[in-house]
């Protein structure tokens, strides 16, 4: 194998690569990666045996075609730290050598025979959506889906399709995210409802692609599928059955509450400065065009803060953990949102249009 390569392009997908690598595995072939230069393509595939992911880049100039697997982390700092917009890699013997200017280095190489193949997509996908509007639905969810739950379930994010009509959920018992979309065409048969791990969807926010560029995606019984011309990435299903969350939304909210994104996210978290494990909660007061945040923390001191807002209801208040706001407000791309409620021990609804929504349960205003 003879080839050079862009290097920005190659580090930009051994960065991704690495997030897969399992570093801390009994399997050493685990934490390499497969490098295949085919006639214009370069491919380099990686998989901890539950996430697989295999990145083409395009441009190269292949002298020889062939494969090799070397450690991914060792060949990711050597070509992080060249400075050399083009490197040219040859494998020689049992070595992967790597030159640019002034620097040359060779690597130990491994049997390439050994590596697991890495699932590819197979047939018609379920359907197909745009890169950004799928990543806009990962960043609504992600963040609310249970970190180690022993109820496996809500350790990932629900997918849903029925017609055009796809939605994701999250839930870690304390909140819930969904959001909605309509697909570009219906899917073309019956999709299974699948729990995919939050660290899939975690992968997928760190590949570049166009805003526009069409994302396939598969669906089976056990197994996600999502390719573009860039990338394939596959991974297994989270088993188990997912709640209800439709049961969780509240549908009987009589006060509703406009505000302005950015404005809201700096008065809460302002007033976390002053809130510890013991005060969690940050009150919100609502009244006739004026939000009051207020917050304690014991021998430390007191934080009010004011900000605008359009309310519609008797003035009230109740009690919130600035964080479960804070991290639903952070990947917010429109300017306003929607808070609505009914009472200070009920779930608040902060909304995004029609199509996203956020449930989060209150706190005990008394313990803070």
């Amino acid at each position: 194998m003879k080839l050079k390569f862009n290097r920005q392009e190659v580090a930009d997908a051994l960065s991704a690569i690495c997030s897969v690598v399992s570093v801390r595995t009994p399997k050493e072939i685990l934490k390499c990666v497969h490098v295949e230069a085919q006639a214009d393509v370069l491919l380099l595939s990686a998989t901890d045996l539950e996430l697989s992911l295999q990145c083409a880049v395009t441009q190269v100039e292949v002298a020889k075609p062939g494969e090799t697997l070397v450690v991914a982390d060792t060949l990711n700092r050597i070509v992080r730290e060249c400075v050399d917009e083009i490197l040219t890699v040859e494998t020689t013997g049992n070595n992967l050598e790597v030159r640019g200017t002034g620097s040359r280095f060779q690597i130990v190489t491994q049997a390439p025979a050994d590596f697991p193949p890495v699932p590819k997509m197979e047939g018609e996908p379920s359907f197909v959506i745009a890169h950004d509007e799928l990543r806009r639905l990962f960043e609504w969810t992600v963040f609310a889906a249970a970190r180690e739950s022993t109820r496996y379930a809500i350790n990932g994010v629900l997918w849903e399709v029925e017609g055009d009509q796809f939605t994701l959920a999250a839930t870690d018992g304390r909140r819930l995210s969904v959001a909605k979309t309509k697909l570009p065409k219906p899917a073309k048969h019956a999709v299974p409802q699948a729990i995919v791990p939050t660290k899939a969807l975690q992968l997928f926010g760190r590949l570049n692609a166009d805003a526009d560029t069409m994302v396939e995606v598969k669906i089976t019984s056990n197994q996600l599928r999502l390719k573009t011309a860039g990338f394939t990435m596959s991974s297994n299903l989270v088993e188990g059955h997912f709640p209800r969350y439709q049961d969780v939304v509240p549908t009987d909210c009589d006060r509703t509450a406009e505000l302005n994104t950015a404005e809201f996210n700096s008065a809460l978290r302002r007033a976390a400065l002053l809130t510890n494990e013991e005060s969690k909660g940050v009150r919100l007061s609502f009244d006739n065009g004026t939000l009051t945040l207020s917050s304690r923390a014991p021998e430390q001191g007191e934080a009010t803060i004011s900000v605008p807002v359009r309310y519609t209801g008797t003035p009230t208040e109740i009690g919130f953990n600035p964080i479960f706001l804070m991290d639903v407000l952070r990947v917010t791309r429109e300017d306003d949102v929607v808070f609505a409620f009914k009472e200070a021990n009920r779930p608040g609804l902060l909304r995004v249009g029609d199509d996203l929504l956020h449930v989060v349960m209150p706190v005990n205003l008394s313990s803070g």
